[in-house]
Parts: C-alpha cells; sequence; structure tokens
C-alpha cells in the first residue's frame, strides 16, 4: 500500500504555473493613453508563448489600479436609486450606458479619485461606504486583452445636502456625459429596454444588472 501511495504521488504531480517572462513595447509613438504590447510567457507546458495587449502606461506608482468605477446610491422613500451616465465611445461607435468612471491620478488614493471623478462628471458629492471585507478586490476590465484592472467603488448619495440638489458637473473639453437614475430594482429591465433603443450598455452596468437579477430568480 504504501508503495502504491508513492507512484500516485508521483503520477499526480502538481500543475506548472504559467509565468510571464517580459513585456515590451511596441510601436507607440502615436499613442497617449494606451499602449500596445508584446508579452512573453511561458505555458504549463513549459512551451514559451507570445501574447499581444493594452496597458495603460499612466498607472500611478502608488496605486493597484488604473481606474475607479463608481457605484453611486441615492436613497429614497420608493427605495435605492443607481447613478449612470450616457455618453459616446469611439470604440463602440454608440452612446454607452455606464458607471461614473475615471483613472486614478499620481498622488491620490482610489476613494479620492471616486470622490473627484463623481463631482467632475455628475457634480454630485458623495461618501465613501467602506468595503466590508476591509479591502477591495482589484477588477481587471478585459484581462484576454488589457492590463487594465479597476475597483468598484460605493458611494452614498445624500439628496439633502445643498450640493446634490443643483448639482453642476466640471467637464473637461470633449466630455459630453448626460446622468440619470434607474431605480436598482428595475436595473436589469432598463438596461433592456436602453439596449432595445440602440444604446450599448457597458459590461460592468450589464453584469451587475445580470447579478441583481440572479438573485431575484435564485434568492439566497
Amino acid at each position: 500500500m504504501y508503495k502504491n501511495h508513492q507512484h500516485s504521488e508521483t503520477m499526480f504531480a502538481p500543475p506548472r504555473i504559467a509565468r510571464v517572462i517580459s513585456t515590451e513595447l511596441l510601436d507607440n509613438k502615436d499613442a497617449k493613453w494606451i499602449n500596445l504590447v508584446k508579452i512573453t510567457y511561458e505555458d504549463e507546458n513549459g512551451d514559451v508563448r507570445t501574447w499581444e495587449a493594452m496597458r495603460r502606461p499612466n498607472r500611478p506608482k502608488a496605486s493597484a489600479v488604473d481606474a475607479i468605477q463608481i457605484i453611486g446610491v441615492l436613497h429614497k422613500p420608493t427605495g435605492p436609486e443607481l447613478l449612470l451616465e450616457k455618453q459616446f465611445r469611439a470604440p463602440a461607435g454608440k452612446i454607452v450606458i455606464e458607471f461614473p468612471a475615471g483613472l486614478v491620478d499620481e498622488g491620490e488614493t482610489a476613494e479620492e479619485a471616486a470622490l473627484r471623478e463623481l463631482r467632475e462628471e455628475t457634480g454630485y458629492v458623495g461618501e465613501v461606504v467602506p468595503d466590508r471585507a476591509g479591502s477591495r478586490p482589484i477588477l481587471f476590465s478585459s484581462p484576454a486583452s488589457s492590463s487594465s484592472s479597476t475597483f468598484l467603488i460605493h458611494l452614498k448619495i445624500d439628496p439633502d445636502k445643498e450640493e446634490n440638489r443643483n448639482p453642476k458637473p466640471q467637464l473637461e473639453d470633449g466630455e459630453f456625459i448626460e446622468c440619470f437614475w434607474v431605480p436598482l430594482r428595475n436595473l436589469y429591465d432598463q438596461c433592456r429596454k436602453l439596449e432595445a433603443q440602440g444604446f450599448a450598455i457597458d459590461g460592468k452596468v450589464g453584469v451587475f444588472a445580470e447579478g441583481l437579477e440572479m438573485s431575484k430568480i435564485w434568492p439566497a
């Protein structure tokens, strides 16, 4: 029995773990916000392969993520409502339904970036809701094609605050953003209606809506 046990350990050795060997820039002479890179890596069989991907060149050194996405919630007597945006996105060729979002600047925390972007894009002032687990998970937006990563920051928006009664966005030149509110309980249905009207649904918003819908179909 002892010999058979040793034999089985040899047959079922721990799998090899894939690893990145190097990352090099490809021709990006006209690129400002996104770089194309070639990644050389070793796969689980020990074979060396290459992969092309995108990488943001301006992630702050002290930040774990490139960007933040904002889950902005307003509490009303009729129930919580979610803050969303409509913004034309050239790669999609459509107006996209999105969460308020933005890049983390050098010298600021992700939470500070979320509060700043909320104020700039929507005019609202929010309050950060601490993560219940104590630290936020890093989410990769499109790991098959990009190293870009983000935090989802939950913000509570108080409708009684003076600044939130008549919010004034501080949009940059070339930014055209329309903000609107959707009852959380209706988010999935609203996304379906907006898509039918010709809007594109950002994947993060879509997955969030699907999760809410799934919790109704299969309640815990």
